[in-house]
């Protein structure tokens, strides 16, 4: 579980609490050195860690143990948040790092904010969308995280976030995914208090007319999440997170201060999870809607699948501008477009006058500067036609499959997936 390790002196047990706190507010799960001081446990936890903030104090920046923490975070590469605790004057090695200190733990919004951009960097959010439907964005979002983790063997959370729930039935067959639904293991739980939560709950997605605005603490990932690989974890995970129609519900309520309530709540729970994941991924509805801004708001990088005809470039001319529109400035998700379905290996002319920025002024943006290198090929194997009682990992090319022409797919998969990996670095580095 990745989180923050808080370096501190002796001599800071108030400002530890308080800044232990602000970070469980802002869905930062954080660790420190106990009172034994124990020097194993803290490396253990500091290697496991996303980033350190280190308390400045007198004590601090005379501990030993502070010092050697610190020296591991920075060998580690990680990033180091250092805090003025109190008045002293910073001097020696801990000064190295803090010149450019501009947090006191009395700031503690900006000193959050600050943390939570750290903290991201190490598990991004892609939310796969295009408000065009048809396009291909559930094979994308499936088969494209696939490659990703069998690429990189790393943990990645897919989360069907389409009131359809196509990708939880790629996977799963009905039954079985309804069972899980009836006991609210599935995505109405991250809006909601439910019985993944409080087992003697009423199920929110009984209650269609009403919100609970109630707080929660999210559920713990084998409560919720269903494994798509099975076995071992030795070669990391693929899990998802059931959709369900009952999400709908949000679109039709008028309860104003409910709806903030539990978009709240979806982003603290998206804010835990990242801390059990190497990559997020959400499976969108195709329409601009509460759904939507939620996970606008929770997303780093927007992936928008798109065929190589020119009524594609509607659905992305909108999506662009629904970003721009329902995102402040300082959250907005960087956008990355990606041909699917392309009918030969050859280019097209439209691909080719995309890619050269023929359509630029017609769509509003720079849409030749958004699109990935690589483009998905169309291809029967995308058809998969698994039988109910097959693993879900059945369901997967990059972990399974046979047949003529699925080595092109596999490749174009991790190409794209590869390419993925390496805009969410550089946007982790800007």
């Amino acid at each position: 579980m990745s989180h923050a390790f808080i370096a501190h002196g002796a001599d800071q047990f108030d400002s530890l609490l308080k800044l232990h706190e602000a970070l469980r507010a802002a869905g930062i799960p954080a660790k420190y050195s106990s009172s034994e001081r124990r020097a194993d446990i803290d490396a253990a936890n500091i290697d496991a860690a996303s980033l350190m903030i280190v308390l400045v104090s007198y004590d601090s920046m005379r501990s030993t143990d502070v010092r050697s923490q610190i020296i591991r975070a920075k060998k580690n590469g990680m990033t180091i948040i250092p805090v003025r605790a109190d008045r002293t004057r910073l001097t020696g090695f801990i000064k190295e790092f803090a010149k450019d200190m501009v947090h006191t733990i009395e700031e503690i919004e900006p000193l959050m904010t600050t943390a939570q951009r750290a903290y991201r960097q190490v598990s991004p959010v892609v939310s796969v969308m295009n408000l065009k439907g048809g396009i291909g964005k559930t094979t994308i979002a499936s088969q494209l995280a696939a490659a990703l983790q069998a690429h990189t063997r790393n943990r990645v959370l897919l989360i069907d976030f389409d009131p359809q729930y196509n990708l939880t039935q790629l996977f799963f067959p009905g039954q079985q995914a309804d069972e899980a639904i009836a006991n609210d293991r599935s995505v109405i739980s991250l809006f909601e208090k439910s019985r993944v939560h409080q087992a003697d709950l009423t199920s929110p997605a009984d209650q269609w007319a009403t919100l609970s605005t109630v707080p929660f603490t999210p559920a713990p990932r084998a409560k919720i999440a269903h494994s798509l690989l099975g076995g071992s974890e030795a070669v990391g995970r693929l899990d998802i997170i059931f959709g369900q129609f009952e999400i709908s519900k949000y679109a039709f309520s008028t309860d104003t201060s409910g709806l903030e309530a539990v978009r709240a709540n979806f982003l603290r729970s998206i804010e835990y999870y990242r801390s059990q994941y190497d990559l997020i991924v959400l499976d969108t509805n195709p329409n601009a809607t509460f759904l939507t801004r939620c996970a606008l708001q929770a997303t780093d990088r927007v992936l928008a699948p798109m065929h190589t005809d020119i009524y594609s470039l509607r659905g992305v001319r909108l999506l662009n501008r629904v970003i721009n529109d329902q995102t402040a400035q300082d959250r907005r998700p960087e956008l990355s477009v990606l041909f699917n379905a392309v009918e030969r290996r050859e280019q097209s002319d439209f691909e080719a006058d995309t890619r050269n920025g023929v359509f630029n002024e017609q769509v509003g943006f720079d849409l030749s500067g958004k699109l990935m290198s690589a483009a998905i090929p169309k291809s029967r194997h995308f058809q998969i036609k698994a039988r109910e009682d097959d693993a879900p990992i059945k369901r997967l090319l990059p972990h399974h499959g046979r047949g003529g022409g699925l080595r092109h797919i596999r490749e174009s998969l991790i190409a794209a997936s590869v390419e993925l990996a390496t805009v969410l670095r550089q946007d982790a580095s800007a």
